[in-house]
């Protein structure tokens, strides 16, 4: 928690606000995400601070913070980006960002990481299946877009327009895809007086029972001979 919150929260995908502080639900996720640690809950984090003898840590309204912030993470204000950075969104939003852009959505601020691992683990939170955006980070920079750097995983920014992110295809509209099947359907020519249509499946139906009951004709034909020169012999 210590160094979390007083030196890194950017590796765990945590933006601590002005005051230095996150939301304690927030930290326990991304404690819980760590290998061998998701067996921690929110009593676990109140009886760590319980039992440290000085006061390490301050905890009010449901937000946590450390006491001693000499070491506190920091943005770098008007950094350059990389040329990459990457975004989660939830599934419902989706539609909405890929008409508005991306904004802020509940947070202060859009948080983009630097790996699609990160992002994804920060989407997670919200989404168990994230859509995973890709920002052109450096082209939007050069257009005037300003982004702070947070540590080494995070930049900051207050709004990606449409136009620099890349997703994936947006799920068909269902009423959308029943409308084209009907209009298909419609556009397939009825019957002309005098015509007809084949149907294949019959057809081959029909042809194996005729073989059939050639084969069985053909079969009974040859019992019946075979019974003739039978009686011929007795004679």
């Amino acid at each position: 928690m210590t160094y979390i919150l007083g030196r890194r929260p950017d590796e765990f995908g945590l933006v601590l606000d002005d005051q230095g502080c996150v939301r304690l639900k927030d930290l326990l996720k991304a404690i819980s995400e760590e290998p061998g640690w998701g067996y921690v809950r929110k009593s676990h984090i109140h009886e760590t601070l319980m039992s440290f003898h000085e006061k390490s840590f301050v905890l009010e309204n449901e937000k946590i913070s450390v006491v001693c912030r000499n070491k506190t993470l920091r943005p770098e204000k008007e950094a350059v980006p990389p040329k990459l950075l990457y975004h989660s969104v939830r599934r419902r939003a989706y539609p909405v960002v890929s008409k508005q852009g991306i904004t802020p959505l509940g947070q202060p601020a859009v948080f983009l990481a630097t790996t699609e691992e990160l992002a994804q683990r920060m989407g997670k939170r919200r989404d168990p299946a994230p859509v995973l955006l890709t920002v052109h980070a450096r082209r939007a920079s050069e257009a005037g877009i300003k982004f702070s750097r947070y540590g080494e995983f995070i930049y900051i920014t207050d709004h990606v327009p449409v136009g620099y992110f890349a997703g994936p295809p947006l799920p068909k509209d269902k009423k959308r895809e029943a409308l084209g099947r009907k209009k298909e359907s419609a556009a397939i020519p009825k019957e002309i007086p005098g015509s007809f249509t084949l149907d294949v499946k019959r057809s081959e139906d029909l042809q194996r029972q005729r073989l059939k009951q050639k084969g069985l004709k053909k079969e009974i034909a040859w019992k019946r001979d075979a019974r003739r020169s039978k009686r011929k012999g007795k004679r």
